[in-house]
């Protein structure tokens, strides 16, 4: 199981290419994948991301979300 209650910032551009490139190396996923469906590194823009949503959330008092 991943440990999640690490450090969850973007990293840098430079952290971002020394990351690339050791998951390439070990062929490890990053989360990411090109329009083919095939594994990609961080994309170059990844500071500018912002999630988009269609609706809000609208979960009612009590429910789960998924």
């Amino acid at each position: 199981m991943t440990d999640v209650t690490g450090d969850h910032t973007i990293p840098t551009p430079a952290e971002r290419e020394k990351l690339n490139a050791a998951l390439a190396a070990t062929g490890t996923e990053t989360g990411f994948w090109d329009g083919h469906g095939r594994p990609a590194a961080w994309p170059d823009d990844i500071d500018h991301w912002q999630p988009e949503t269609s609706e809000p959330a609208t979960d009612q008092p009590g429910t789960q979300p998924f």
